[in-house]
């Protein structure tokens, strides 16, 4: 798949970069702050975006709801913190899954095998799914 990848954090970005391109994904761009993000995926066209729910200039979670007034690509959102008001408001958005910090690899490798047969079979386009 190719992916966009958007945290704050240079450390959590290069560990996207390296394990997504170790599971066979293609990041496609990469963005420090939420406003960037939509800069980016407005260029890129991503199949799935990963992005950090706190970040500065524009939050995570308000760069999804501008990249889906455009298209509804699938997105994994993650953070250090629970965030229980974000859950909430899920059932007006396309595919999401939520993610804790520290990643887990094994975790983060099921969700993208989730998205990538949601793709191969067509039916992940606007598709509710579950958050984690």
């Amino acid at each position: 798949m190719k992916i966009v990848v958007a945290d704050d954090e240079p450390d959590m970005r290069d560990y996207f970069v390296k394990i997504l391109a170790h599971l066979g994904h293609e990041v496609v761009a990469v963005a420090e702050d939420g406003e960037t993000l939509v800069d980016c995926c407005r260029r890129t066209h991503p199949e799935l975006v990963i992005t950090d729910l706190m970040m500065p200039v524009l939050s995570g979670d308000n760069a999804l709801r501008e990249i889906w007034l455009e298209w509804p690509v699938p997105a994994i959102l993650i953070s250090a913190y629970q965030c229980p008001e974000w859950i909430s408001k899920a059932d007006s958005i396309p595919p999401v899954r939520y993610l804790n910090k520290p990643i887990n690899r094994a975790k983060l490798q099921s969700m993208l095998e989730s998205f990538a047969d949601n793709n191969e079979d067509g039916e992940g386009d606007g598709e509710q799914s579950e958050i984690q």
